[in-house]
């Protein structure tokens, strides 16, 4: 009889009472390890025009760099970085690629804004379009469960106010709001109207901006009674009345990436507080790994 030892070779487990702790999430604008993409990595300097600064994650628009006021092309930086205001390939605002996190260390942090952050003249990092990239973006929590199962080439669209990923929406213009107004109807409906016909169907998500006051203002989803020259969304708490009228912003139409992956509640992804200016993880986001 001789001493030996028991093991299972298949067997993974950690030592009792070590740190076990496990994520099996994604972190919104970072790119999935790919070392044959890497080197796809691109940067510019963000645009004074932009009012927000930067962050990972971002649908952005690459503009070709001006020279300087020496007279030294300022390409040795990059391009002009600003965000996409729209889906159409050659056009103004188009979405060119996606902000990342990745090595782009010029990025600011504080205490209160956890979240790096890139103002207007400092350095953006980015994948363009075509670079084969695999890069987690915010998504739609709901839409993310109807992505499970579905072709990775299915038609989504993307949320350029919210910067998600949204269910694909046909592409619409943008719109005058002429008026706005909240009624308690089936536990509190708003009401918009728009200068033409705005091309917003039942389900579809869109974005509202510059009213006044800002309860009026943010992402919705068209509800019944949509039609026409009519928004209805579902709006629980009263804004009040209507004093300055907004925009119904450009949207809809298809982004060109494929959806690889979601990850539901696990995530962690940015919220931008526009009053204080900071940035800070939540850590029960959804996410969407999207090859771009």
């Amino acid at each position: 009889m001789v001493a030996t030892v028991t093991i299972n070779p298949l067997l993974t487990s950690n030592a009792a009472g070590s740190f076990n702790v496990s994520s099996s999430g994604y972190i919104q604008g970072t790119a999935l390890d790919q070392p044959a993409i890497r080197n796809t990595l691109a940067g510019g300097v963000l645009a004074s025009t932009e009012t927000l600064p930067m962050w990972g994650g971002v649908a952005i628009n690459e503009a070709v760099p001006s020279l300087a006021l020496t007279g030294v092309p300022s390409n040795v930086l990059g391009g002009k970085i600003t965000r996409a205001t729209n889906v159409t390939a050659n056009a103004a605002g188009s979405v060119t690629g996606f902000s990342v996190f990745d090595q782009d260390h010029s990025m600011i942090t504080s205490p209160q804004s956890p979240v790096p952050l890139a103002p207007s003249g400092s350095g953006v990092n980015f994948y363009r379009l075509g670079s084969g990239a695999r890069v987690a973006v915010k998504c739609d929590p709901t839409f993310a469960a109807a992505l499970e199962l579905g072709s990775i080439d299915q038609q989504v669209s993307w949320d350029f106010q919210a910067q998600e990923l949204v269910p694909y929406v046909a592409a619409y213009p943008a719109n005058v709001i002429t008026a706005a107004s909240w009624a308690a109807t089936g536990g509190g409906q708003a009401t918009y109207t728009t200068t033409t016909n705005h091309g917003v169907a039942v389900g579809d998500v869109f974005d509202i901006t510059g009213m006044t006051p800002a309860g009026y203002n943010g992402t919705f989803t068209a509800i019944a009674g949509t039609a026409t020259n009519q928004l209805v969304v579902a709006m629980p708490v009263n804004p009040g009345v209507s004093t300055v009228q907004g925009t119904l912003a450009a949207g809809g139409g298809p982004i060109l990436v494929q959806v690889l992956d979601v990850n539901i509640g696990n995530s962690m992804t940015v919220s931008y507080d526009p009053v204080t200016g900071f940035a800070t993880w939540n850590r029960n986001g959804t996410t969407a790994i999207v090859l771009i």
